[in-house]
């Protein structure tokens, strides 16, 4: 049976993969707005492009929040903004062993491969694209996702552990 800690690192480990996927994409969003001929390594085909996926209506605010409040909104900003702030409270959160956490990190994560499955859906079928760092991301949601369904086991084993031993007193 796998600890809570192991858990936790694993966890860690790939918030920190989705924070350096989604600074990767801050980053080419960003070159390739200040350089029309910028080429991101990610820029691999016409139909295989991080850039013009980056730059469409959806990679900001999801396309949603500029529609809601605006294009012009300060709170519609790149995903990537988005995917930073959202892995760094995934690792800060992740660090608690409190029952109540374990099941928001459970929730934030069901919410957050939602969330990967409209993207892929408006990737594929509305933008007609293949991005290999969106795809990237939506993996690392995933193990996200699992990682947190074995954590939040692990935590209530460990808890009831402590209440057997509590008892046995």
């Amino acid at each position: 049976m796998a600890t809570v800690q192991r858990y936790t690192t694993l966890i860690s480990v790939s918030c920190f993969i989705g924070i350096l996927l989604s600074v990767y994409a801050l980053y080419v969003e960003m070159k390739a707005e200040e350089d029309n001929n910028y080429e991101a390594l990610c820029d691999i085909s016409e139909h295989i492009s991080c850039t013009k996926v980056f730059l469409s209506g959806y990679g900001r605010g999801f396309g949603i929040i500029g529609q809601i409040f605006g294009e012009n909104s300060p709170l519609n900003l790149p995903n990537g903004f988005y995917g930073i702030g959202f892995y760094l409270i995934m690792s800060l959160l992740n660090q608690s062993r409190s029952l109540s956490i374990s099941r928001l990190l459970v929730i934030l994560n069901i919410i957050s491969n939602l969330l990967s499955l409209y993207l892929a859906y408006l990737l594929y079928f509305v933008l007609e694209d293949f991005c290999v760092v969106c795809v990237s991301i939506y993996g690392v949601s995933f193990v996200n996702l699992i990682l947190s369904l074995k954590r939040h086991s692990a935590v209530i084993n460990e808890q009831k552990a402590r209440k057997s031993l509590k008892k046995s007193k």
